[in-house]
């Protein structure tokens, strides 16, 4: 069993988030000790995991709210869960495409300032005459 302080350190996660996520039922009601501190086990660690994948993922809370529910009926919802999954898997690989795109017009912005770092009057520039230097998108 593990305090909140202990599963935030494990988690990465702040107890303010760890709270927030038992407030809106994202992870199963979490154990307590007499004095009503959070008890958090090996099981809750994993779930909270999860749930932190799926944030990492840009899904949305109330998406992963659903999916919870779904979860906690079993496999009564498993076509649904399935279906679920397989839109989660396009929206990040559409993400995917999106950060590689960004990344090379990135690295291409690096490579066109490290040029124009050694032109002598690259002070001078201003903004449109970069603007129209830079091929953006080429």
């Amino acid at each position: 069993m593990y305090s909140a302080k202990e599963a935030a350190e494990i988690t990465g996660l702040s107890t303010a988030t760890l709270k927030y996520y038992e407030r809106e039922k994202l992870i199963p009601q979490i154990t307590r000790t007499d004095q009503k501190y959070r008890q958090y086990t090996d099981t809750d660690i994993e779930w909270i995991k999860m749930i932190q994948c799926m944030r990492m993922a840009n899904i949305p809370i109330r998406s992963i709210k659903q999916y919870v529910e779904l979860l906690i009926q079993g496999g009564k919802t498993l076509k649904q869960r399935y279906d679920m999954v397989q839109g989660h898997i396009k929206d990040i690989e559409n993400q995917i495409t999106n950060l590689q795109n960004a990344l090379i017009l990135t690295q291409k912005k690096l490579i066109f300032y490290g040029e124009l770092i050694q032109e002598p009057s690259y002070k001078e520039i201003t903004y449109m005459e970069e603007w129209k230097m830079f091929k953006h998108g080429n």
